[in-house]
């Protein structure tokens, strides 16, 4: 009845409605300002080819993205570009987004970076703070925006004052390039062309490649500006032949920023055919919206849910229910919504959803709780998280919401589905900026595109981090050939990059080829004893859901002699080590005396225990415990909380046992409209139980909900007959078209 096994964690649609509602609505209004300063024609030194030209090119870009305000000038001197800077002071005051832009000459003495006008002569080192623009003075211009202040340096040349400038004091140092920052001030980003250093190259063309590669990427629609410019960061590598690498300093909040925020819609390839709402595993986007909002007691969320996804009925059906429990609270309770949304999180392991709740109800008293759950799931203090040595914060942050599951030790990491796309790309974006060389970033920026369904930006990061060596990386690439994510299905190249990464040892990569050898996949001969021999290399690594397959191995009596004592010991340790599935395995063992005396407190225990993680199977099981009295006295309206909570976490089977509940008025009011609409909900899901059970059990139902279940096959156009209670054949073809839809 139950398996828990190793399951690809194949990509869906994650939305950040809360983002949606309280920025989209204000991002017409919000101000966008530009400064751009290009110095090419130095009186006292060696001019320079592209300046003018980039910026022009950065003035069309903005300008295209919608910016409220851009702002050029050129060839200025110091009195000139001081004013330019301080005008500009003033128009940043209040704008969300300010930006400056220069090209020009610059360097770095005594580690201070400053920006050339092009009347300076600089005779002497003694010159540079009164004829050159210091960078905290830049900085400063951009004070007064309020999401995001960004300093772009198109300025890493070759110091041209460096030979002939007089030395006063021997230990005024002067280097090539510009010097590295540390921005103090806060959701201020310094992009360098190139990092502290190193020098930046003015290219062939009329065109920097930096600036070439910021007109393309900064203002794409519906990209974050720390992916935007990693990928900046990324093109210049490529065409500079590593001969010059771009870097970011300073950092930004959780929120992502677009600068341009015209509506991207991302259609998926999947086997040639495009698909706007289905997932490859067939889980919609609804579903996956639905689990960023389900666990928030916000109206205001779950109308915009409404708004976006009414055409869809099992999660219309969804949040019309929540939004009257919303509603009949309000009236019936002194609960305020953050207590109501605590209660469903208080023991939760999903630190995006944790995330969440603090960032919607930050005045709450459980935001410290809050804190305190989300700080255990991290890495543990103390551990190398970086293959070069930076723990950052935002490093930190990527690891929590979009980690590989055991990817270090006691680390809990994150299952494909519970990955917040939206808050994993702006601190793995950020990280990634950070940390450029750490390939488990890249690979983490991945999972959080693949997320969110650009395989375009995933499959970019993956085969970056996969180049670099990351197995991690080269495994999520063999999926996307396993299932033809974004592109023909090639089980062979899948499998044979599942291969190569398991045999260097990534425990990710061996369960993932047992997976292939256990289902017989796409081809690949059916191999029980192949695949266990994977599974054990992996668990032998302590990878919790290979422990966990072993165990339905003993217990199946597939490829070993069934053994339930064993069965036992491998759902136990994966169990401890955190796996879900092996939760409600232990929980169907105790309650089915599998390897044990049947143990009806036990199994609750353990189902509860999955429960807390987000299992709608253990949800529903507790359902049925006080459906029935197992274990439990019968309680039927703790039977419908529990089913309700297993529906709203997408199981059709509870969906279908809440029908039968509302149809027979059983802890609640009976009502067959409702019970009708759960069970076409629990059809739609892919019950075949609850289909089978109408078609063939018709007086299972109460006549009221038979007439009521042919009324809304009518209303969704699979029925033109009487509604007359009798599944006949017509009713019983409307319910297969109803299961087909699904």
């Amino acid at each position: 009845m139950f398996e828990a096994y190793f399951r690809r964690w194949v990509p869906i649609l994650v939305l950040s409605l809360s983002v949606f509602v309280f920025h989209a609505g204000a991002a017409e209004a919000a101000k966008r300002v530009a400064l751009l300063i290009g110095n090419e024609k130095y009186e006292a030194t060696s001019q320079l080819n592209n300046p003018a030209n980039d910026v022009e090119l950065m003035k069309a870009s903005f300008e295209e993205a919608g910016f409220d305000e851009v702002k050029t000038v050129h060839d200025v001197d110091r009195a000139s570009m001081v004013r330019a800077l301080r005008d500009f002071e003033d128009a940043a005051t209040g704008a969300e987004v300010a930006i400056i832009y220069y090209s020009g000459h610059g360097m770095e003495m005594n580690g201070q970076n400053f920006l050339l006008p092009v009347d300076v002569a600089l005779k002497s080192d003694k010159d540079v703070e009164d004829e050159a623009v210091p960078l905290d003075r830049v900085q400063r211009s951009l004070e007064g925006a309020t999401r995001l202040k960004l300093v772009i340096l198109d300025a890493c040349r070759n110091n041209p004052f460096e030979q002939s400038m007089t030395r006063s004091i021997s230990t005024r140092a002067v280097s090539r390039g510009l010097a590295r920052v540390e921005p103090e001030s806060a959701d201020l980003l310094v992009a360098f062309a190139s990092k502290a250093g190193t020098v930046a190259m003015d290219g062939e063309g009329k065109n920097s490649p930096f600036a070439t590669a910021l007109s393309k990427y900064l203002t794409e629609p519906g990209v974050d500006v720390r992916i935007a410019l990693g990928k900046v960061r990324d093109e210049v590598v490529s065409v500079t032949n590593r001969g010059q690498e771009p870097f970011v300093y300073g950092s930004l909040g959780g929120a992502q920023i677009f600068l341009n925020i015209r509506e991207v819609n991302v259609n998926v390839t999947n086997n040639g055919n495009t698909r706007e709402e289905v997932s490859p595993n067939g889980q919609s986007a609804a579903a996956a919206d639905w689990q960023n909002i389900r666990d928030l007691a916000d109206k205001d969320l779950i109308e915009v849910f409404l708004a976006k996804h009414g055409s869809d009925p099992v999660y219309k059906m969804l949040a019309e229910k929540k939004l009257k429990l919303l509603t009949e609270a309000e009236q019936t309770s002194t609960a305020t919504p953050d207590e109501i949304a605590w209660e469903a999180l208080k023991q939760s392991t999903d630190a995006a959803a944790l995330t969440r709740f603090i960032e919607r109800y930050p005045e709450s008293r459980h935001k410290a709780e809050a804190e305190t759950q989300i700080a255990a799931l991290e890495p543990k203090k103390g551990l190398n998280i970086s293959q070069t040595g930076k723990d950052t914060q935002a490093s930190r942050d990527c690891y929590l919401l979009a980690g590989e599951p055991q990817s270090m030790p006691g680390f809990l990491g994150v299952n494909f589905l519970k990955i917040d796309s939206a808050r994993a790309l702006t601190a793995c974006a950020q990280a990634v900026n950070e940390n450029p060389d750490d390939m488990m970033l890249v690979n983490m920026l991945g999972r959080a595109h693949d997320a969110g369904r650009n395989y375009v930006e995933a499959r970019r990061n993956y085969q970056k981090a996969a180049d670099g060596g990351n197995m991690y990386g080269l495994t999520n690439l063999a999926w996307f050939s396993i299932y033809g994510t974004d592109g023909p299905v090639d089980i062979e190249r899948g499998k044979q990059m599942f291969e190569q990464a398991a045999n260097a040892g990534n425990s990710y990569a061996q369960a993932s080829l047992g997976w292939l050898y256990r289902e017989g996949y796409g081809g690949v001969r059916q191999d029980y004893a192949e695949a266990l021999k994977w599974y054990q290399a992996s668990a032998n690594q302590g990878y919790a859901n290979a422990m966990a397959t072993i165990g339905w191995f003993y217990r199946e009596g597939n490829g070993v002699a069934k053994d339930f004592n064993q069965s036992l010991f491998w759902y136990q340790k994966a169990a401890d080590a955190g796996d879900a599935n092996a939760m409600s395995s232990l929980g169907w063992a105790y309650q089915n005396g599998l390897g044990t005396t049947q143990d009806y407190t036990e199994a609750k225990k353990w189902y509860e225990k999955a429960a807390n993680v987000g299992d709608s199977y253990s949800m529903a099981l507790l359902g049925w415990f006080y459906d029935v009295g197992n274990g439990v006295p019968q309680d039927y309206v703790q039977a419908r909380n529990w089913y309700e909570m297993a529906a709203n976490a997408g199981s059709a089977y509870a969906m279908g046992n809440l029908s039968r509940l509302y149809d027979f008025g059983l802890g609640t009011k009976a009502d067959p409209k409702e019970a009708a609409r759960w069970a076409a909900a629990s059809v739609e899901g892919g019950d075949p139980a609850k289909l089978q059970e109408m078609k063939t059990s018709p007086n299972n139902f109460t006549p009221a909900f038979r007439k009521e279940i042919q009324a809304l096959l009518r209303e969704r156009g699979y029925y033109s007959g009487p509604l007359d209670g009798d599944f006949g054949a017509a009713t019983q073809n409307a319910m297969d078209r109803l299961a087909k839809k699904s």
